[in-house]
């Protein structure tokens, strides 16, 4: 729509830095994708189109019991995932989650991983030791740090998760036999990565690691305080790739606070930038000119 509908702006950094939907709307005017959004759990029912697949929220993950709808939600994303597989060549899957580093640490360390001190932030200080606190409570109160006992891979997500990780997984799963996914985001989509791993085995579902991949910025591939190659090398050998967006050279001040690692992703703003320079040859320059003209639209914005 080029504005917020049911808002005054749009959400940004608290250091200055615009939220990462201006990339996005720029990249997917460039690259004449479509778009389908899914309420997994909002609380405010956006001004827009949108397919509900939940009817209530995630709770806190300090309860132990996030996500108690996390097998609904699975088997909604597989049936949207295969009747969207029906209507594309490739699906390109997006998130936007209020603490999503949060759930994703936990979720994967609930399914086993080593994810401490590895996933991104929107901050540049990345604050690891408040996760850290936030994801070993959850997970004593959810009975995930016993050894002795054993969770299913959905039985994770309902415990620590977040409702988003259990639908996208089942929109992935469903849609890989078919078409190609690109998982766009990063630690969370490597959270998502791994929970689609336990369920295709758990469930006896195809995943073929040739057939997926995750896309995100430079700025969370370079973030000195997160290892998103680490994590996803734990989890599959799938491909990471990183958009080489650079707002360094940008004419708006509060653009220029990307490279100070103040945002770095989110709304699947790197696919989106990967996809349109894949699709139309654009390079850096011209991405840029892109964005800063969906920057000057919502925000009017004169050069700072």
């Amino acid at each position: 729509h080029g504005r917020p509908l049911c808002m005054d702006g749009v959400p940004s950094n608290p250091g200055g830095a615009p939220g990462p939907v201006i990339i996005t709307l720029a990249g997917l005017r460039m690259a004449g994708l479509d778009v389908v959004a899914f309420d997994a759990g909002l609380r405010v029912q956006p001004d827009a189109p949108i397919t509900r697949v939940a009817d209530r929220w995630g709770d806190s993950i300090a309860t132990g019991r996030a996500v108690p709808h996390a097998a609904d939600l699975f088997a909604r994303g597989l049936e949207h995932g295969a009747r969207l597989a029906g209507l594309s060549g490739a699906l390109v899957l997006a998130e936007s989650v209020p603490g999503g580093t949060t759930t994703a640490l936990s979720l994967l360390c609930g399914l086993g991983y080593d994810a401490w001190d590895k996933v991104s932030s929107s901050m540049p200080g990345n604050a690891h030791a408040q996760k850290s606190a936030v994801v070993r409570s959850a997970l004593a109160a959810a009975g995930l740090d016993d050894a002795a006992r054993q969770f299913s891979g959905l039985g994770v997500a309902a415990a620590v998760g977040d409702p988003m990780q259990p639908f996208v997984a089942g929109l992935a799963l469903a849609a890989l036999p078919r078409v190609p996914v690109l998982l766009a985001g990063g630690s969370q989509m490597a959270a998502v990565l791994a929970l689609m791993v336990r369920l295709a085995t758990e469930h006896g579902l195809p995943f073929d690691p040739e057939a997926i991949g995750i896309a995100t910025t430079r700025w969370v591939a370079n973030d000195p305080t997160a290892d998103l190659a680490g994590l996803v090398a734990q989890v599959a050998d799938v491909p990471v790739f990183a958009s080489d967006l650079d707002f360094g050279r940008s004419q708006y001040r509060s653009l220029r606070r990307y490279e100070d690692f103040l945002v770095k992703e989110g709304v699947g703003a790197g696919a989106a930038a990967i996809t349109a320079a894949l699709l139309t040859a654009a390079g850096q320059d011209t991405l840029l000119t892109a964005i800063e003209a969906v920057y000057r639209e919502i925000y009017g914005a004169a050069v700072e």
